[in-house]
């Protein structure tokens, strides 16, 4: 006896099919956004922790990197959402300054 409004609002998505639909719609420029972003946080992160410490051999600039690392992954929520964030911004501007394809004119052949 009860029906659904007609007027009800679409349920909404999951994070799982609006990471699908970002992905159909950006592909490649989401991912190279997000390692782009990630070795940015880690070499951010090394920096600032290798500036506290002086490391004396290759094993501390090792263990600089690696503290950096486990920094980083500790602010991967946040990336993520960075990451969804700047990826529309920056998929215009790769698509604004790729060069059109020219087009296949077989008029212009004079090799006959």
């Amino acid at each position: 006896m009860s029906e659904p409004a007609a007027d009800a609002p679409p349920a909404k998505r999951t994070l799982k099919e609006r990471l699908s639909s970002h992905m159909a719609e950006y592909g490649k420029v989401a991912v190279y956004t997000y390692l782009v972003l990630s070795l940015c946080t880690i070499a951010g992160f090394s920096i600032a922790i290798g500036m506290g410490v002086e490391p004396s051999s290759a094993t501390g600039v090792l263990g600089v990197i690696g503290a950096g690392w486990i920094a980083a992954k500790a602010t991967l929520p946040i990336r993520i959402l960075i990451t969804f964030g700047i990826t529309p911004v920056i998929a215009a501007v790769v698509r604004r300054r790729k060069p059109a394809k020219p087009k296949n004119d077989d008029d212009d052949d004079d090799d006959e």
